[in-house]
């Protein structure tokens, strides 16, 4: 197999690292690829790596080409605000490069497309109750969330029109060790919430700004989409990638308290984000097709994550 990864970013990089640690072949696809960060996650001349535009649809192509491409997995694309800070830039480069990989699917004849989502396209003022299962109401009017809700019936199109074999992975608020160049707000965060507890000494948490979310670790979402590149006859086609939890400011401050004893640490703010209540992400789909369980409870997720900055920084 060999997969061409869009996007060496957070995602792309850790399923990158765990495809070239499988044996698979690998080329990550990025506008402007950041080859310090792929080197140190990935490793040193693991993946293949074009400097390429996903709205260049010859260029995909010919990479697609270039290395006998079977297997495309879609992560690239601007996050959060960083599509409104420039309302046609992000609407164009998110959905434009969707289309663009599935028009080259198409084209090249490919065996698979992973489409990368969001558990943002999930419209919870129509959601009563959770767990989430991948068959509640979607939509919204925030711009990241529309173009994901483009793309996600993009994909359906081309899947009914061409036959394409696609599988959409909609992940929760994902963290690890990134660049986040591509805007994302979860993993700055939870960065600074690591960097915090690294550091030693007494912070607080600003319930603001770690509200009840279900967060997942970034190696977690890499075992999904590894998953969803592999499966067998997927009969429901999406899927959520989550931890099945959420997680609140007090919830974060005892995980600390126990990762970190000794350290200081104390919650501010109301964790009540407007009387809005989250529930976590269905996996029972996920795990019965995919075979998708996450390995990293929060616990371990921040204790991996926090080995890995001490190691790069020392």
């Amino acid at each position: 197999m060999t997969v061409l990864v869009t996007g060496a970013g957070l995602i792309g990089c850790h399923l990158a690292k765990r495809m070239v640690n499988d044996a698979k072949k690998v080329v990550l696809y990025d506008l402007s690829p950041n080859r310090e960060y792929i080197q140190r996650v990935v490793g040193k001349d693991k993946a293949e790596i074009v400097a390429a535009d996903m709205r260049d649809l010859p260029a995909l192509i010919q990479a697609l080409k270039n290395f006998d491409v079977d297997t495309i997995v879609h992560t690239a694309g601007l996050i959060g605000k960083r599509v409104a800070e420039n309302s046609y830039t992000g609407s164009t480069n998110n959905i434009l490069g969707t289309i663009n990989v599935l028009e080259a699917a198409r084209l090249r004849g490919l065996r698979r497309v992973v489409y990368v989502s969001t558990f943002g396209v999930y419209d919870r003022a129509k959601i009563a109750q959770g767990p989430i299962r991948e068959d509640a109401p979607i939509g919204g009017h925030n711009l990241y969330t529309v173009t994901k809700v483009c793309s996600e019936h993009l994909v359906h199109s081309y899947t009914a029109q061409y036959k394409l074999d696609t599988i959409i992975i909609r992940p929760a608020g994902v963290f690890g060790r990134g660049h986040y160049a591509g805007g994302s707000t979860v993993g700055m965060v939870m960065r600074d919430l690591a960097l915090n507890v690294i550091k030693g000494e007494p912070f607080t948490i600003d319930a603001k700004t770690y509200f009840a979310n279900e967060y997942v670790y970034a190696k977690d979402v890499a075992l999904a989409l590894d998953l969803a590149c592999n499966a067998q006859g997927p009969k429901q086609r999406i899927y959520n990638a989550g931890s099945g939890v959420v997680t609140s400011a007090g919830d974060f401050a005892q995980t600390i308290r126990e990762l970190a004893p000794k350290l200081e640490v104390k919650v501010v703010g109301d964790e009540d984000r407007d009387g809005q209540r989250e529930f976590p992400l269905d996996l029972d789909h996920s795990r019965a097709e995919l075979g998708y369980t996450p390995k990293f409870p929060m616990k371990e997720a921040l204790q991996d994550y926090m080995e890995e900055l001490w190691s790069e920084r020392s």
